[in-house]
């Protein structure tokens, strides 16, 4: 039977797993280090790939670097924390404002109007 930790005991593993390995080259490698310092509370606790990088890309002592491939996919959300999106504008030759990409307040999360995320790597700040 498996255990969903506090936030608060996610972010101390997210800190002590970032601070021993310093980055990631992907969700999953980091995800299963940070179910390795969760274990070391409570062996039944698990987490989620989303719920792994929703809260290290909030954390504040982790960059998030994201590799983007043309798609149609459009977002409402960000698509790495699920913070808000601005827009970035831009004007074309005609003098029309046209939206050409995205911007997060939150991870600052950058993409272009058609890009989305296939690949995240996490590096320790702090």
């Amino acid at each position: 039977m498996y255990k969903i930790p506090k936030e608060e005991e996610i972010r101390k593993a997210i800190y002590k797993t970032m601070k021993k390995h310093n980055s990631f080259s992907s969700l999953t490698k980091l995800r299963e280090g940070i179910i390795e310092e969760l274990h070391k509370m409570d062996k039944n606790y698990t987490i989620s790939s989303k719920r792994a990088r929703i809260l290290t890309a909030r954390s504040g002592f982790v960059r998030v670097n994201v590799k983007n491939t043309e798609g149609d996919k459009r977002f409402s959300k960000c698509p790495v924390c699920e913070g808000k999106l601005k827009e970035i504008k831009n004007l074309s030759l005609t003098g029309k404002e046209i939206i050409i990409g995205y911007r997060c307040t939150l991870c600052d999360y950058k993409g272009n109007i058609n890009e989305f995320p296939v690949r995240y790597s996490f590096h320790f700040t702090k």
